[in-house]
């Protein structure tokens, strides 16, 4: 089977589930929608082994929300490249107001192959996990 150099995996995550979608970093590749996935750190890791199976280089990208922080923690962990968009900074057609998770993921993974995310801005630093601990604590306190 042949391996492409890089895949690019676009996350819709949500409380419940996770759309994911993925591209090959080849310029012909179409997108694959693998539909949905839960949210439980096996079902994060059976994906990874399942893209792994694909492509050595693993790139993740999701729409930065209250549900995707341990996710990146997670995958960064790991040793995989994980990165957070702002929602705002995802480039929008004019007139495309149709926004379903499988879209979400698939654009995602389109966009972060073609280059298309504004880079600068696409990292974020999560500091240390106690730092995230008290900043919860005072929201939800």
């Amino acid at each position: 089977m042949h391996q492409s150099s890089t895949l690019y995996i676009g996350l819709d995550v949500h409380k419940e589930s996770i759309a994911v979608a993925y591209v090959a970093q080849e310029h012909h590749a179409e997108v694959v929608s693998l539909g949905n996935i839960g949210t439980r750190q096996c079902d994060i890791d059976q994906l990874i082994r399942k893209m792994q199976s694909k492509s050595k280089h693993l790139i993740f990208v999701y729409e930065a929300g209250p549900c995707g922080y341990w996710l990146y923690r997670y995958l960064t962990n790991k040793g995989h490249v994980c990165w957070g968009v702002a929602p705002s900074l995802i480039p929008q057609k004019p007139g495309d107001r149709v926004k379903t998770n499988r879209r979400d993921a698939i654009k995602l993974a389109r966009l972060m192959r073609s280059g298309d995310l504004p880079w600068g801005v696409l990292t974020f630093g999560l500091g240390n996990l106690s730092q995230h601990g008290n900043i919860f604590w005072f929201r939800h306190n």
